[in-house]
């Protein structure tokens, strides 16, 4: 069975028996009284202005949001990111060496490192020639046809 979204929070922590039954319970009795308010058994409901205490309830969570930015802002204790810093001073450092290698090397030096890292050691320049040489007795097969669903398409005989 797959787990479900509501089996635990965004650290990965189990939420505990009594919240998970303790939420059930909330939404079922909210939903019970919006069927008795719709009902019209809930008299004592009709004296509450529920838009002022919407309105309120939005001007509320404004102030609430303005209120915490502001402190996050201006009065809260900035952390110290010295440490961080050092750090990145020091990798910027290194790279700047490799990059200062990198730009004193030719041309040369830089095709043959790429080829080498990517295929192994360069052979010796005799075998690459031998090996060139060999290349040209290999007769020039036609690359197979296929069609839009991609079949083999029989070729026609030269």
């Amino acid at each position: 069975m797959g787990r479900r979204i509501s089996d635990s929070d965004s650290n990965g922590k189990k939420p505990c028996s009594f919240c998970r039954t303790m939420l059930v319970v909330v939404m079922f009795a909210v939903v019970t009284v919006m069927l008795m308010a719709y009902s019209g058994k809930l008299h004592w409901l009709e004296d509450i202005p529920f838009n002022n205490l919407f309105g309120y309830l939005i001007a509320g969570a404004f102030v609430l949001v303005l209120g915490y930015r502001f402190w996050d802002e201006y009065w809260r204790p900035k952390q110290d990111f010295s440490a961080r810093d050092a750090r990145r001073a020091e990798q910027e450092k290194k790279f700047d060496e490799l990059d200062a290698i990198e730009a004193n090397r030719t041309p040369e030096e830089a095709l043959s490192s790429d080829i080498e890292t990517e295929q192994g050691p360069l052979p010796e320049p005799e075998v690459a020639v031998t090996l060139s040489n060999d290349q040209e007795n290999i007769p020039d097969s036609a690359p197979e046809q296929l069609d839009l669903l991609g079949f083999e398409v029989e070729k026609t005989p030269k």
